[in-house]
This record gives C-alpha cells, sequence and structure tokens, in this order.
C-alpha cells in the first residue's frame, strides 16, 4: 500500500516502453564531427554578418571623404605620437617622400636615430602647401580715402541754427548763395530733430508680442542725465508724456544716454 502515491505497475512500464524513444548514443568521434561542423557554420555567419558591416562602414566612410595622393620630392607632415606623452599626436615634418610603396603607402625621408618607421599611411600624411611667389601683403597705415564729415543730431541744444560745413573748394560766389540759402530755411537746417505731418512712416516690429520686464531701478548715477533727455525729447515733441512709460539706457562711448 502507498499513501498519497500513485503505483507503478506492469502496464505502467509498458506504456512507458512503448511511448519512449531511446536515445541514440554518440561515440566521441560522431560528437566531434558535430561539434566542428556546427563551429564552422556559426563561423561563416559572423563572417558574413562582419563584411555586410565593413561595406557599410566603408560606404560612409567614402561618402566624406576624397582620394589624395603624394608624389615622390613632395613634403609631408606626419601625424606621429608626442615626446611628451605618447596618447597624444601632433603633426611632426615636414619630411620629403622618396618613394611610394603602393597607392596608400609612402616612404619619407625622416633623420636617422629617430627610432620610428620610414613608412606611413595616407592617412596619417598630410601634404605641405609651399608659399607661392607673389607679392606678400602690404598694410598701408593712411588711407587716401578723404573722410566727409556729417552733421550730429543733438538734443543736448535749443539753437535754432547750426554752422554747415561748407567745402572750402567751393568758388567765394557759391559760398555766398549758399549761406544765404541756409539762413532763408534755418527751421530746417537745425541740430535739433523737427517735426512734419506731410510724410508718416509706419514703424513696424519684427515681434508684435509685447516686451514684458520686471522693472528696475535706475543708477542714481544717471538720473540727472536720463532727466535731461527726457525734457529735451518733450521740448523737441518726439513723444507725448502720457504714452511712453518705459525707458532703454544705452550708453555711448561719447558718454551720451
Amino acid at each position: 500500500m502507498l499513501f498519497g502515491r500513485q503505483p507503478r505497475t506492469l502496464l505502467d512500464m509498458l506504456a512507458e516502453q512503448w511511448e519512449t524513444t531511446e536515445e541514440e548514443i554518440k561515440d566521441l568521434l560522431s560528437y566531434t564531427q558535430d561539434l566542428r561542423d556546427n563551429l564552422h557554420t556559426v563561423w561563416e555567419e559572423a563572417h558574413a554578418a562582419l563584411r555586410e558591416a565593413q561595406t557599410k562602414q566603408k560606404q560612409g566612410y567614402d561618402t566624406r571623404s576624397a582620394v589624395r595622393s603624394l608624389t615622390v620630392g613632395d613634403k609631408a607632415r606626419v601625424l606621429l605620437p608626442s615626446s611628451d606623452n605618447k596618447l597624444l599626436a601632433r603633426r611632426q615634418g615636414p619630411y620629403e617622400v622618396i618613394a611610394q610603396i603602393n597607392p596608400t603607402t609612402y616612404k619619407l625621408a625622416i633623420p636617422q636615430g629617430s627610432g620610428r618607421e620610414q613608412v606611413y599611411h595616407i592617412n596619417l600624411l598630410k601634404k605641405r602647401q609651399e608659399p607661392s611667389g607673389g607679392q606678400p601683403i602690404r598694410y598701408i597705415a593712411h588711407d587716401p580715402v578723404e573722410e566727409i564729415p556729417y552733421p550730429s543730431l543733438s538734443t543736448h541744444t535749443c539753437q535754432d541754427t547750426a554752422k554747415p560745413w561748407l567745402n572750402p573748394t567751393l568758388t567765394e560766389t557759391y559760398r555766398l548763395q549758399l549761406t544765404r540759402l541756409i539762413n532763408s530755411h534755418q527751421a530746417v537746417f537745425s541740430k535739433v530733430p523737427g517735426r512734419t505731418e506731410l510724410v508718416q512712416h509706419p514703424i513696424r516690429l519684427k515681434v508684435e508680442k509685447v516686451s514684458r520686464q520686471r522693472p528696475y531701478r535706475i543708477p542714481e548715477a544717471k538720473k540727472a542725465i536720463i532727466e535731461q533727455e527726457v525734457q529735451s525729447m518733450l521740448a523737441a515733441e518726439i513723444y507725448m508724456q502720457d504714452v511712453v512709460t518705459v525707458i532703454y539706457r544705452s550708453e555711448k562711448q561719447n558718454a551720451i544716454v
């Protein structure tokens, strides 16, 4: 009697014999041959994947590279490890090319005793460009072009007239006529910007979004200058006081705000 177990009877053993197939027993020679065949199959698949990856890498490299070649007698700089740090490389030379071993390998005339090979790949070489025989660029300190002075507009003065610049090459007659013309139109020839209603110019901003920034306190040293600028612009009617609420301070080289 078996408690909690299913008994294994003669019918069970007969069923197991019919349903179970005996595994083929391989000898050592057959096992070794099968293992060798499996390794060879895996080796072929790995080499096929390697060749495919190399082909793709070559195609990607060729799209960004150019064919370079050197001739015997050219001078080239070689990318070699630095003497201070072997992990860093720098261009050394130039050295003369004395022979071409194959389309991508060249022999250079490096001084003896350096302890380096004299045959290098084209990727390590960079041809030295000899300077041309033309005349060097000369720097001319004096500019022969005469600069024409121009009047500068200023809001610091309230003068109605300004002394214009007259060409000294003009004759006395022309200078007198030009002076009379300027005196008859003093409102036009002035340092202070004027105002006209004949022409309108719309000012279009690049960004239509309203610029909102946090207010910052004006330095005490700049308050008097900004107040003077505001009063000058109000006197010239450049803007209206009830419209402008934001001030941008920009200093120039001549201390004008």
